[in-house]
């Protein structure tokens, strides 16, 4: 039986759309929750995008991408696109002129315009990092902090866009000469190194949508093993969110189809900063 639901047309705010998303988020196919994660995280992404562009951002076929329209009553890609479109219509003028900037040609701004380049996304990083202010609070990082400093050993794992900022986490703990291994992929002993993490250790896993395969599946092993998980990842219906002790939200909205790395970097480099000086005042404690 196909899961849809009846035509609405195209009358449906992104608020009725957002929410039916999340009623049935559960019920749909991996894939189909992979782009349900995108609508909802990166919804001008999707209002700018072609169908192409979608399908590549998320690693799917363009027919997966019109089955997720159709599965919430739409014809086809146009008719969705038309609610996210219209949330943008109806928004700022900030979002306004996004439609307009995402119709220059990429290569052309590049040569003629660098600057604009580098001023929208210096932009778009501060922004982020004042949401990250906002969204994370104290008990949170104290938590997180308290993980880590229990740990035996750290293990850091995170591919594609994540990779810098896991390899970030594992230099900074390498730094503060703790025990840590990154999980790398070279060589492709990462199966043989997951193995051998204990429930005294932790795991410390980096991934954003589209989630990274491998990534995912380490972390589902580890919750599966009893092994606590602490991830840094964009929303709550990330599987990295699912099966971690404690989660970190990043939200960065795109720039011309890349994501700010400034606020997952910063908070990278808070919880190895906050950890020296935990570890510090339990040195000078024993003295």
């Amino acid at each position: 039986m196909t899961d849809t639901i009846p035509d609405a047309g195209d009358s449906r705010s992104f608020d009725q759309l957002r929410d039916a998303i999340d009623e049935r988020f559960d019920s749909l196919s991996p894939h189909l929750q992979r782009l349900a994660r995108y609508a909802l995280h990166n919804p001008n992404g999707f209002a700018l995008s072609t169908v192409v562009k979608v399908a590549e951002e998320n690693d799917v076929q363009p027919s997966s991408v019109v089955r997720f329209a159709q599965t919430f009553g739409f014809r086809g890609f146009s008719d969705l696109q038309k609610v996210f479109r219209h949330r943008l219509i109806e928004g700022t003028p900030e979002l306004r002129s996004e439609i307009y900037a995402a119709q220059e040609s990429l290569e052309q701004l590049a040569e003629d315009d660098p600057l604009r380049l580098l001023q929208d996304f210096s932009q778009a990083s501060i922004d982020a990092l004042n949401g990250l202010r906002r969204s994370i609070g104290n008990e949170e990082l104290k938590q997180a902090l308290g993980m880590m400093d229990r740990a035996a050993t750290c293990y850091v794992i995170g591919q594609r866009r994540a990779f810098p900022v896991a390899a970030y986490i594992a230099y900074g703990l390498a730094r503060l000469e703790l025990k840590a291994m990154f999980l790398d992929f070279v060589g492709g002993m990462v199966p043989q190194q997951v193995a051998a993490i204990t429930e005294q250790d932790l795991l410390i896993a980096v991934s954003f949508a589209p989630y990274a395969p491998d990534v995912v599946k380490t972390v589902k092993d580890a919750h599966i093993r009893g092994i606590p998980v602490l991830s840094i990842t964009d929303t709550e219906r990330s599987p990295l969110a699912t099966h971690a002790a404690l989660a970190f939200k990043v939200h960065d909205d795109a720039v011309r189809r890349f994501r700010p790395l400034a606020p997952s970097i910063v908070l990278a480099q808070c919880l190895i900063l906050g950890l020296s000086y935990l570890k510090d005042r339990d040195t000078a404690a024993r003295r």
